[in-house]
């Protein structure tokens, strides 16, 4: 499967854009700083793309640059298996129009992704537009944020005006910065490949960004903390892998696998399991007790429906979910899991949690083969991937349409530019070559 590598000089022809294809570009780049806004913008920014790239939709489209190699065809059945499987959950969903929705909204998304990689890479000078319109959007989103956190508050009365008299700057601002960690890997490869003034402000965004996480120590986003630390270790830990013989790589490899099992499932049997009584103590250090009681929650209705699960998107319709929690006055599941893992297994059973995880794991596999054989792209796509699935499991509903397609759009950035790169070396073989 084709993903990621730096885009140079020797790009395919590729004729001169219209404008519509430079503002669609723009907008691209724009939608995900611009969620700081509101979680719901991103949709607005992307509608008008996503309509004109379904109007000229064709078969062509679909199969001029759909490469497929090494373990690309196993990948592909894997994502058809837990489309499937995820199928056979909505439809037998405690709530089935709800959980369909859910399924065809999430396949929409990937749809919208897949659309994007096709039309960037025959136009490759969208590619950079949006990557700087990316670079912009976000410096100035930093700069502001930061401005306020840090310098003078006064300019967030200006963004009250948007989210309401009410607000809070530093809880308005601290859901960004889990959307922030997952630009800044883009940022700083797209700068970086760009060069000049956009290289100087990629790399200023690493400083900005660890400044918005902080929130000048009062409420620092820790989701956010934990999905760049986890981008770090996986980006150098795979730096170092293909610098190890091979039968240590794997042993060190299996190592880690196997600690992370003993570490999940020790969580697992450390959390609190429904009713909690007065009094009740945690028994883990972090999260704080409430997401425990939520997690703990959540892992005995998948206990309950462990093959297809409830449905996706229902688990807090499940009897019980809005309770009180005794001394805390706040629901079992106030909305949704807070953790994909535990998200996916109660809500597609086990067996739709396995067919993603599967998925996930060949992916991951193709973005490691791939930058090791120094595909540039799969670095930023490897960062991307290891903040994007580690911050989510502590923040965000995995099913929430506005996250999905920060993920979604982020990652056709720099696929794009792989798939690019592997058309000039020669490397696609399709019907069209």
């Amino acid at each position: 499967m084709i993903v990621p590598s730096s885009l140079h000089t020797n790009e395919p022809a590729s004729p001169d854009l219209g404008r519509w294809e430079v503002a669609v570009a723009i907008l691209i780049g724009a939608a995900v700083p611009a969620v700081i806004l509101g979680r719901a913008v991103i949709l607005f920014f992307v509608l008008i793309p996503a309509l004109i790239l379904l109007f000229r939709l064709n078969r062509e489209t679909l199969t001029r640059f759909v490469p497929i190699s090494g373990n690309g065809g196993l990948m592909l059945g894997a994502i058809g298996l837990t489309a499937f499987v995820w199928l056979i959950s909505s439809a037998l969903s405690i709530d089935p129009v709800k959980s369909l929705e859910t399924w065809v909204r999430t396949a929409a998304i990937a749809l919208f992704g897949f659309l994007l990689v096709q039309q960037f890479t025959a136009r490759p000078s969208m590619l950079d537009w949006s990557c700087k319109s990316l670079i912009a959007a976000s410096t100035g989103v930093l700069l502001a944020a930061n401005f306020a956190l840090y310098i003078d508050s006064s300019i967030f009365e200006l963004y009250k005006i948007i989210k309401g008299p009410d607000a809070i700057l530093v809880q308005t601002l601290k859901p960004y910065s889990s959307v922030a960690i997952c630009v800044l890997p883009i940022v700083l490869w797209a700068g970086w490949r760009l060069g000049r003034v956009w290289r100087i402000l990629g790399l200023a965004s690493l400083p900005l960004t660890l400044l918005l996480i902080y929130a000048n120590g009062e409420q620092p986003g820790m989701s956010a903390a934990f999905g760049l630390v986890a981008a770090a270790v996986l980006f150098f830990g795979i730096s170092l892998f293909k610098r190890l013989p091979r039968p240590l790589a794997w042993a060190i490899l299996a190592a880690i696998i196997v600690l992370l099992a003993v570490g999940a499932g020790h969580v697992l049997e450390q959390l609190p399991a429904p009713p909690i009584a007065e009094g009740q103590l945690p028994l883990l250090p972090i999260p704080d007790w409430h997401r425990q009681i939520i997690w703990g929650f959540t892992a005995e209705v998948a206990k309950n429906a462990p093959f297809f699960g409830i449905g996706p998107n229902t688990v807090n319709m499940v009897p019980g979910a809005n309770q009180i929690i005794p001394e805390l006055n706040q629901e079992y599941i106030p909305s949704h899991p807070h953790n994909w893992p535990l998200e996916i297994a109660a809500e597609t059973g086990m067996i739709g949690f396995l067919c993603f995880a599967a998925t996930l794991l060949l992916w991951l596999r193709s973005l490691a083969a791939s930058a090791i054989r120094g595909h540039g792209a799969a670095w930023p796509m490897i960062a991307l991937y290891g903040a994007f699935w580690t911050s989510s499991l502590a923040n965000f509903s995995i099913w929430s349409a506005w996250w999905l397609t920060v993920f979604a759009v982020l990652a056709a950035l720099p696929i794009s530019a792989q798939t690019i790169d592997s058309v000039v070396s020669g490397t696609i073989t399709n019907g069209n070559r």
